[in-house]
């Protein structure tokens, strides 16, 4: 990998990671603004993932990967496929930190009742512990997987 491509792949994975917390706000902020209205707490979970998603492909294909993409039902499944299978690691991540590791456990007592520990209990903790690992992961499916332009077949060359 050259310089220039090394180079090019960090600020990517800046630009991916500004766009994910981008993505949290939305997320969190339409769960909690629907729950609020609704207060039915898992469709209003779904529906503020959803608006994530869509967040951050809006924001991906024009900004991060904007060379790359296609715009077409490939990308477009690609994309919600890496978003469904970095989900699953998320969650196995923190149920591992959670219930395995007892690292939310760690944490409360560490922190004690204070009111940092309101505002990050300890399964707030374990899903902040796993985001490197997902952002990683995120990055790397999207960047191989779906705006992967080197995957694209040949174009046919015509003998005469």
């Amino acid at each position: 990998m050259s310089a220039s491509e090394g180079k090019k792949n960090f600020l990517q994975l800046i630009k991916f990671a500004l766009i994910g917390v981008s993505n949290t706000l939305v997320d969190y902020g339409v769960t909690f603004a629907l729950n609020a209205l609704f207060g039915i707490f898992f469709l209003a979970r779904i529906i503020g993932y959803v608006c994530g998603i869509l967040n951050s492909y809006f924001w991906n294909t024009r900004w991060t990967f904007r060379e790359e993409r296609r715009r077409d039902a490939r990308e477009i499944v690609s994309f919600l496929i890496v978003n469904l299978v970095t989900l699953g690691i998320s969650l196995l991540l923190q149920g591992l930190f959670r219930d395995v590791l007892h690292l939310g456990d760690w944490w409360l007592n560490l922190a004690g009742e204070s009111f940092v520990t309101k505002l990050l209990n300890a399964d707030r903790f374990c899903m902040l512990l796993a985001f490197p690992f997902t952002l990683l992961v995120n990055f790397l499916g999207n960047k191989l997987f779906v705006f992967n332009r080197s995957k694209e077949e040949p174009t046919e060359k015509t003998e005469e």
